[in-house]
């Protein structure tokens, strides 16, 4: 039988439970009901017809006139809805998450209202990471009355059958999450239809079997206001249950409650009670170092030392983290870079250095890298330290995926004179180098390379061996009886061939590969399976997490804990949003992840097999995923990994299918063209990317590379058409340099037609001008990548190979 309102209440916990909105929930803030659009319609277009739906109406309505007239009709009846009465609420408790089928914008108001964080989904155009990772996620099923294709928008209002079969992707991305949403035990409450509207049995009937095929314990709740005691018992025969009542009703319950969002306001000294935005995403050293988390046996195995680890005595001093800090205890000083290649122990230094600021004063934080970094909270956090004459450092790992940000932030403290606040940025070379940084990055900031361990570093590891029992049982039986002078001997010839990932890599006397290997096949059928499959992703850039992983093999939910407790040690899985469900599973080091997938995924056929169905399984509503599309698209890993461009082509546009929104994979598919020599098909793929986002750096490079390809491959042409191209390659590259003054590609594609242009005219002129553009880029950016372009481009117009070396940027690196 029909549960009451209180009853209902009673059993909230907001941050599990997901709404999804009805018309009826925005009738009393005066919006139109369907029937009402119907009849405004049916008057405005007389539309001939009886008892159409409103997709029918509206779909004849654009076909008898157009479609502004049919939007302009509608947003007509729209105009003075304004939240009004209990819904206004709403943004007083943190929602898992919301879904309406409605168009007005009455959540999104009552949000900006409280002063509350909202981000909303219209279209696929909105498939993208986005500023705010703890915002309330809202989901509109039928798009937005502000928006349309017949403003020039990319989104549409869903109103006309049509609509429907071209939104259906859009559609199946919000059921995909409203499914992800229901896997962990979450509570669904539908609110604001009637039981006889035949749009609310469509998403009730979406709703039962999405919560069946779950099998989560979760439970869907109907909240109607008409009371229909016959249909609420052939509802609750099916497994929902059914409260009568209205939207007033239900946050007057609630208010009786004390709001999630009302707190008392207390004195800290700690910065982040401020920034309350920035808690779920950062890591607090101070609470991090107690000496009784420290696990050496994961070092051992290969996991990156943690805080504990560090202050118990667990690593040895890396001479580079003294650099680090002494580096910035200067007070002009904002920023350090710490580059090296996978498995030579970044993270551990980076760690060791922000630990040794912290017991010079400075307040400590770790960026979680699952997340975006959040510009605005940062800076905020830096005026603070700076007026209360503190310091702090924050480490951000994995830099190179946080550049627009970490760009943004150095430019801002550099342009407000404030250096209290420290950056400690963690790359790989390959990852950093061809990416375009802000100068004042070098500018109050430096770079330092962490390579092979050091004479004075492999003393400090002997040290710890004999020093540390716990350390010395570990590695005693495979290096044990040697005196010191031969350990070290060993040690240092292991340093030269290998890169320091674990003790056991260091210590042992076989090969590291044979050591994964001999691990992998002690293993059962089914952990194996799981374990290459999370390594050939991890390895491949994809951000690998529970529910992905679920979904690519049908695990069911109640097996995941039995499936780590098997593979413990080998895949940990850490939160990256328990409000979203989202948990990340990761191999215990990049380099062990390589070996995996290098011999478990040696075939191509196998590695595009596994990125298309990763690639079909992405539910672009998480930022995770959005983060793997990027991440697939990386020119040192992913895609890159299969040798032949078409079949790389083939799952980019599927990627763009999926998250038109998001600029790399198109980025990457018109250099690929290019390559491919089909130039025509690239400059189409150039337009339309103009036409969705205007101009950026890469597509105008790639419009200078694309008429540098078009005037020296294409047969037939007359030297003076080549030479005509060239000129129009190098009047746009000319203007590119003026807008984009900072971007060393845009600057090394006009260096590139200098020397085809070069070749075909004998002139050097072309030439000239680019390299004094690049050279004077040089001077003020001071990046080091610009140098050894210079060298390159030198080289390549006196006819000299580059050399080794100088190879790892091209005119085509992002």
């Amino acid at each position: 039988m029909p549960i009451s309102i209180q009853q209902l209440v009673d059993e909230i916990v907001p941050e599990k439970t997901v709404l999804l909105f009805g018309a009826g929930a925005s009738i009393p803030s005066d919006a139109p009901s369907v029937q009402h659009l119907i009849n405004r319609i049916d008057s405005e277009f007389k539309v001939l017809g009886e008892n159409l739906t409103l997709a029918e109406i509206a779909g004849l309505a654009e076909r008898k006139r157009n479609r502004a007239d049919l939007i302009r009709c509608l947003r007509a009846e729209f105009k003075g809805v304004h939240p009004k009465g209990a819904i206004l609420n709403l943004a007083l408790y943190g929602w898992k998450s919301i879904f309406t089928t409605n168009y007005d914008e009455i959540v999104e108001e009552a949000y900006a209202r409280k002063g509350k964080e909202l981000t909303v989904f219209s279209s696929n155009f909105d498939f993208t990471i986005h500023g705010s990772p703890n915002s309330t996620k809202l989901f509109k099923l039928h798009g937005t009355i502000g928006k349309d294709v017949a403003d020039g928008h990319a989104s549409r209002m869903i109103l006309t059958d049509l609509d429907y079969d071209l939104t259906q992707d859009y559609r199946e991305a919000l059921y995909l999450r409203f499914a992800s949403d229901l896997t962990d035990g979450s509570h669904v409450i539908i609110i604001g239809q009637s039981l006889a509207d035949p749009d609310l049995r469509e998403v009730v009937q979406k709703a039962i079997s999405v919560h069946q095929k779950a099998m989560s314990g979760g439970r869907i709740t109907l909240l109607l206001y008409s009371k229909d005691e016959n249909r609420a018992a052939l509802f609750e025969a099916r497994g929902l249950r059914v409260a009568f009542g209205g939207l007033d009703e239900f946050f007057i319950a609630m208010a009786k409650r004390q709001p999630d969002a009302i707190f008392a306001q207390k004195h800290s000294d700690d910065l982040l009670d401020t920034a309350a935005s920035l808690r779920p995403v950062t890591i607090n050293v101070a609470e991090e170092v107690n000496p009784e988390k420290a696990d050496l046996s994961a070092i051992f195995n290969g996991w990156p030392a943690r805080y504990a680890d560090i202050s118990r005595g667990f690593t040895f001093d890396r001479s580079v983290a003294q650099g680090i800090s002494e580096s910035l205890k200067q007070d002009a000083k904002i920023c350090a870079v710490l580059l090296g290649a996978s498995g030579v122990g970044k993270t551990t230094a980076a760690r060791q250095a922000v630990l040794r600021l912290k017991d010079s004063g400075f307040l400590a934080w770790e960026h979680k890298t699952d997340h975006p970094l959040i510009v605005q909270d940062w800076f905020d956090v830096a005026n603070k330290l700076n007026k209360s004459s503190r310091r702090g450092v924050l480490l951000i790992d994995d830099a190179h995926t946080h550049l627009y940000a970490v760009n943004d932030i150095v430019d801002r403290m550099s342009a407000a004179g404030i250096c209290a606040l420290k950056l400690v940025l963690v790359s790989t070379r390959n990852h950093w180098g061809p990416r375009v940084k802000t100068p004042n990055i070098y500018g109050s900031g430096s770079e330092l390379i962490l390579q092979q361990l050091t004479g004075q570093e492999i003393d400090g590891l002997l040290t710890l061996v004999e020093s540390v029992p716990s350390v010395r049982s570990l590695v005693e039986s495979g290096f044990g009886g040697f005196s010191r002078y031969e350990q070290r001997r060993r040690l240092v010839d292991r340093c030269e061939a290998d890169m320091f990932v674990c003790l056991k890599n260091i210590f042992a006397s076989e090969k590291f590969d044979d050591i994964i290997l001999r691990e992998f096949s002690g293993l059962g059928a089914n952990e194996q399976d799981i374990y290459k499959l999370v390594a050939a992703m991890e390895h491949a850039g994809i951000r690998v997490h529970r529910q992905l992983v679920m979904r690519l093999i049908s695990i069911q939910a109640g097996q995941v804990s039995a499936t780590l407790s098997n593979l413990a040690d080998i895949i940990h899985e850490y939160e990256v949003s328990a409000r979203e469900g989202i948990y990340g599973w990761r191999v215990r080091h990049s380099v062990i992840a390589g070996i995996v997938s290098r011999y478990k995924f040696s075939e191509v056929d196998k590695l595009v097999e596994l990125f298309g169905n990763v690639i079909d399984q992405i539910s672009p509503t998480y930022d995770i995923e959005i983060r793997t599309i990027r991440e697939l698209c990386n020119i040192e890993s992913g895609l890159s990994i299969i040798p032949d461009k078409r079949i790389q082509n083939k799952l980019l546009r599927r990627m763009m299918s999926i998250a038109p929104a998001e600029r790399v994979p198109r980025h990457r598919l018109i250099r690929n063209l290019i390559d491919l020599g089909e130039f025509e098909v690239a400059e189409s793929e150039i337009r339309i990317f103009e036409k969705d986002f205007r101009r950026d750096g890469p597509v105008v490079r790639y419009r200078i590379l694309l008429m540098i390809a078009r005037a020296t491959e294409t047969p037939g042409l007359m030297k003076e058409d080549r030479l005509v191209i060239l000129e129009q390659a190098r009047e746009l590259a000319v203007a590119a340099c003026d807008q984009f003054a900072n971007n060393k590609t845009v600057l090394g594609a006009y260096c590139e037609l200098g020397v085809e242009t070069f070749k075909i005219s004998g002139k050097a002129d072309v030439y000239d001008a680019a390299m004094e553009k690049l050279k004077k880029a040089e001077g003020r950016l001071g990046d080091p990548d610009i140098t050894k372009m210079v060298i390159r481009y030198q080289r390549r117009l006196s006819g000299q190979a580059p050399a080794p070396d100088e190879t790892g940027f091209s005119s085509g690196a992002k």
